[in-house]
């Protein structure tokens, strides 16, 4: 992914003669290391074209162009896998293996102390590696689960951010009319089967299960998101201040029960989240943490009381990370991730309490031509996990080589477990023009 990252207030903005054409093509692979089966035969075209109008207007506009000839990974149809976007903020879908998307289109304005970015976005907060606290203002692909980037699988939003620093502190402002949520496949070799997000029925005799169309926030302003973010430096601590009024990215499913059927009718919920983070540099080691609360978690629960199969409660969550830079080519960097519900009832899904750990080595090899890189990711409550291996060689100054492993173990029950079968190898080659 290309997409400029916003300038903070006050840096200044170099002429351009004309616009500029540049990007990414990337040609990538998948195999499953159970039964050799091809997971992925993708082509990805990302163009970035940008320009600008005056010394103080500059605009940028990304595509991306996906043909994947394997079609397991968003088998059949994708238009209802697709409805979880605003009509604004659609794909075009070209028979079953191609689809085109104006990924990000956004102009950048400097009007006296004023920073603007209004259009098609992505915006990140937070000091967490992989793992979400604050970072919750762009929805999510799950095409792939967890596996690629973030600035990847972010699914950019319509909205306008605004930014102006007041002495030391930078305050920024967000208004997103843009009513996207997470991509979730219905099937496909990532389809969600583990109990903790994905009801589990087992029916009477005679009665169905059924899933009802969506119920999807449409109204301007009312239906919007908003934030605010603080940021400053204080005593070597970079920190900042989060508050994110927004509806939660992931379908709330609550089911309704009669003798004929059971109906799952996914909608979406508001909540606010509040929070903070801090980061600072003590030599070599660089310690990260960031905290956050959520008003309204909304949590499976199989108690036979309950009439729709949610519980709704608060959840605090925070993440604390440590990296380690052994010298100039070894990084080593480890984070806790905990999450913690503020309410208990009878027959939740998932722990009151519950953890997640990551470790990450990074070694670079003849003069940053070559890296190589293992993350290994551990349920702390299920058991389960995923360990990723990669290595990218930089061939030439616009040809990389990339080949990586994904393999999946533990519980089959749990969030990494679920994918026990799904282990792969990946081979990719990428040119940037």
């Amino acid at each position: 992914m290309i997409a400029a990252a916003a300038l903070p207030c006050g840096v200044a903005r170099a002429a351009s003669s004309g616009p500029e054409l540049r990007g990414e093509a990337t040609l990538r692979t998948a195999i499953e290391i159970e039964d050799g089966d091809v997971q992925l035969g993708e082509l990805l075209v990302e163009p970035e074209l940008s320009g600008e109008v005056t010394p103080d207007i500059s605009w940028t506009v990304i595509g991306r162009l996906r043909i994947d000839a394997a079609d397991e990974l968003e088998p059949g149809d994708p238009g209802p896998q697709d409805g979880v976007r605003s009509p604004v903020n659609r794909r075009l879908f070209i028979g079953d293996t191609t689809d085109l998307e104006l990924r990000e289109a956004y102009a950048d304005i400097y009007a006296g102390q004023w920073f603007v970015r209004a259009g098609k976005q992505q915006v990140v907060w937070g000091q967490a590696d992989g793992l979400r606290v604050l970072d919750q203002v762009n929805p999510l692909s799950f095409r792939e689960f967890i596996m690629g980037d973030f600035e990847d699988r972010r699914i950019p939003l319509w909205m306008v951010n605004a930014e102006r620093s007041f002495g030391g502190v930078t305050a920024q402002f967000l208004w997103i009319p843009d009513h996207s949520y997470d991509e979730v496949p219905a099937d496909g070799t990532y389809a969600v089967t583990s109990p903790l997000l994905r009801p589990q029925f087992r029916p009477q005799p005679g009665q169905n299960v059924r899933f009802a169309e969506a119920d999807r926030p449409d109204r301007l302003i009312v239906d919007d998101d908003y934030g605010v973010r603080l940021t400053g430096f204080s005593d070597g601590w970079d920190w900042s201040l989060n508050a994110l009024y927004a509806y939660g990215d992931g379908q709330v499913l609550r089911r309704t029960t009669t003798p004929q059927a059971v109906t799952v009718t996914p909608d979406y919920e508001r909540t606010l989240l509040t929070g903070g983070s801090v980061s600072n540099a003590f030599g070599k080691a660089t310690v990260r943490a960031e905290v956050g609360y959520v008003t309204d978690r909304f949590v499976l629960t199989n108690d036979p009381q309950d009439t729709d199969g949610i519980f709704e409660t608060g959840e605090a969550s925070g993440v604390i990370g440590l990296d380690y830079q052994v010298d100039a080519d070894l990084l080593v960097s480890g984070q806790v991730f905990a999450g913690v519900l503020t309410d208990d009832a009878p027959g939740l899904v998932r722990d009151q309490v519950t953890g997640t750990a990551s470790l990450l080595v990074r070694q670079e090899f003849l003069n940053d031509t070559v890296e190589v890189e293992g993350l290994l990711l551990q349920s702390l409550n299920q058991g389960d996990g995923l360990v990723q291996l990669g290595a990218t060689y930089k061939l030439t100054d616009a040809v990389t080589l990339a080949a990586g492993a994904d393999v999946f173990y533990g519980n089959r029950q749990g969030l990494f477990g679920q994918f026990g079968e799904a282990d792969r190898v990946t081979l990719a080659v990428t040119y940037g023009f």
